[in-house]
């Protein structure tokens, strides 16, 4: 048996709140002097404060830790692993976060500008998926899911690396449920199952186009530099939907540094500024 200032040097606990735990029914001394008063802790009470402590370390309410202390262990195990799972999660977004400091920083040690060249983009075959993502996260799994069904269909031969194509269809920008198509080029229209469609593309006759080196982070800044550009031309509108051309990605290099993405903004010239 320990005596509380004992147990509290081993614990690194405070004997104000081993009081405490005693008080609320947390952690109860295994015995109390009936004469003296003193309390006295088993050794084997040590592994229990540590789950305590670990516990509220990781931010479980008192109520919810007096809960866990008397289940059984492996709804202890449940509830740890699902904390851990958390922590993971907001680990990598703090990383994310780190990230976005650092762009901001290099934005503003060395700052890079976006050339806009006007042009038209031609008509052209492709075989596309379109659908609704959770996300913009969720691209890279309806790619996958374009890849099998493709080859499901066996359609594989009919493309030969001819290039891809996202296009955004929302009219604004939205964090969830998004409408995209992805799209890969063919020489012709090849006969396709659904879900996937074969069609051509129509040609945009007068487009802004950026090409973008690097990871996809920076495209906020390229559309905000884009915005820029469009204040300084009144004479041209965006309008209908954005095209977003991979030149080099994730299927050509691990190192997002190495991506080449063109973004392609359809345009009018408005007739105030045209004559």
């Amino acid at each position: 048996m320990l005596k509380i200032g004992e147990f509290s040097q081993l614990g690194h606990v405070s004997i104000r709140m081993l009081r405490h735990y005693d008080d609320i029914g947390l952690l109860r001394p295994k015995k109390i002097d009936q004469e003296s008063g003193y309390r006295y802790y088993s050794v084997r009470q040590l592994g229990q404060l540590h789950t305590i402590l670990l516990l509220k370390e990781l931010k479980f309410s008192l109520q919810e830790i007096k809960e866990l202390l008397s289940a059984e262990s492996i709804v202890l195990k449940k509830q740890l692993l699902s904390k851990q799972m958390e922590i993971e999660a907001e680990i990598a977004q703090d990383q994310l976060r780190i990230e976005a400091i650092q762009r901001k920083v290099d934005q503003i040690d060395k700052p890079v500008s976006y050339p806009i060249r006007l042009c038209g983009i031609p008509d052209f075959p492709v075989i596309g998926l379109r659908k609704v993502i959770p996300s913009f996260y969720h691209e890279g799994q309806l790619w996958r899911d374009f890849y099998d069904e493709m080859a499901q269909q066996k359609l594989a031969a009919a493309l030969e690396d001819m290039g891809s194509t996202t296009i955004f269809y929302d009219q604004e920008y939205k964090e969830q449920n998004n409408d995209i198509e992805i799209v890969l080029k063919t020489k012709e229209i090849v006969p396709v199952s659904s879900p996937l469609v074969s069609y051509v593309m129509p040609k945009i006759p007068l487009a802004a186009s950026i090409i973008v080196k690097g990871n996809y982070h920076q495209l906020p800044i390229v559309y905000q530099s884009f915005a820029c550009w469009l204040d300084q031309h009144p004479e041209y509108q965006m309008i209908k939907t954005t095209r977003q051309v991979c030149h080099i990605g994730p299927d050509e290099t691990e190192d997002s540094e190495e991506y080449i993405t063109e973004l392609q903004i359809p345009l009018i010239a408005l007739d105030s500024h045209t004559t």
